[in-house]
């Protein structure tokens, strides 16, 4: 079986992250020798309990120190490891695994999770694999208007979900109104934000869940309000999904929360879907349920969104979970990359 070093910047809570984690648990359960190296984080010991070796590698950063750092710590990896595959997940990894794809012989792949920011210098850094990853439409669309790749090297895959950790609750006695789950800097804490000051006007309880560069603000601008709680990371989101009625947010938690049953509004920084609904469903797939170009994020949609989901039985939510069991399993994700990992 192929050695397979995966590439990405962090194991905290995100899409691409939790992606990383489950594809790497399952070819690891399939017999492939699997690595996955990053700036460490959450997910770690998860991916340690189930077999797989974590290196911390400082990919998050651009800091000349990092870079460094890097540089040496994945030419040492290489050289020890000897990949057949390295599958790179963001575009500082890519860039990194560029760099060594001659010396060493290895088969680059990469994953596209989500657009990033554009300027000519930032297109000229970025890298691609033999293959490229999508992982929703219009992620293809992207890569094809503004970077120099061919259609036939773009596959398609899912955001994977483990239905069986993430099924619905036993429990209906709820400790919280809302939950919203995210990575929370700068680019992606709006939500948050505007959660803040509903707290202030209605009398619900808030979990939000995540860390991140702009977790110590939040914390400190909803210091006073007593209805929200800035809990920080955890590496068992399906446990606090769980303690809630309804999810607010977007994109792998999302699906997360639709395995659980959970009513879903699509909101966050990338755009604004709202109560997510059958009738949306073909536009949400589109866009991996990110609700990206759809409507800007307002706290007034927010608020009337947030005021009507509260009221509606959770049984007209019904078929969220089939419809994550059908199309958006584990294996059928696995089973996309292990396609193009064995074509030759």
């Amino acid at each position: 079986m192929k050695k397979i070093l995966q590439c990405l910047m962090s194991l905290d809570i995100g899409g691409a992250e939790t992606h990383v984690v489950e594809l790497s648990k399952y070819l690891s359960n399939q017999g492939y020798e699997v690595v996955v190296a990053s700036n460490g984080g959450t997910y770690s010991k998860e991916l340690m309990e189930a077999g797989v070796k974590v290196v911390r590698i400082p990919m998050h950063s651009k800091r000349p120190i990092f870079v460094l750092q890097s540089l040496v710590s994945l030419n040492r990896l290489m050289r020890e490891f000897k990949p057949d595959i390295v599958h790179a997940h963001a575009r500082i990894p890519s860039l990194y695994v560029s760099i060594f794809e001659k010396l060493y012989h290895f088969r680059m792949i990469t994953t596209v999770h989500f657009t990033f920011r554009l300027n000519f210098l930032l297109r000229w850094i970025t890298q691609w694999g033999k293959e490229i990853f999508v992982v929703s439409e219009d992620l293809e669309t992207y890569l094809i208007e503004n970077y120099p790749v061919k259609k036939a090297n773009i596959f398609k895959t899912i955001n994977g979900i483990d239905t069986e950790r993430f099924s619905p609750s036993a429990t209906s006695d709820y400790s919280y109104d809302i939950i919203h789950v995210s990575r929370l800097d700068e680019e992606t804490s709006k939500t948050a934000e505007l959660l803040i000051d509903y707290a202030k006007e209605r009398s619900v309880r808030i979990l939000v869940v995540g860390s991140g560069t702009e977790l110590k603000a939040l914390r400190e601008k909803a210091a006073s309000i007593h209805n929200i709680n800035f809990q920080g990371a955890t590496n068992r989101v399906d446990i606090e999904l769980g303690k809630a009625k309804v999810f607010v947010g977007i994109s792998r938690a999302a699906l997360e929360a639709m395995s659980m049953g959970l009513p879903i509004v699509l909101s966050g920084n990338y755009g604004y879907m709202g109560i997510l609904r059958s009738s949306i469903l073909d536009e949400a797939m589109i866009n991996n349920f990110t609700a990206r170009d759809a409507e800007e994020l307002s706290y007034n949609r927010l608020r009337h969104d947030l005021d009507q989901i509260l009221t509606m039985s959770r049984a007209s939510f019904s078929w969220e979970r089939e419809f994550v069991q059908n199309n958006y399993s584990v294996s059928k994700m696995s089973e996309d990359y292990i396609r193009v990992y064995e074509n030759e």
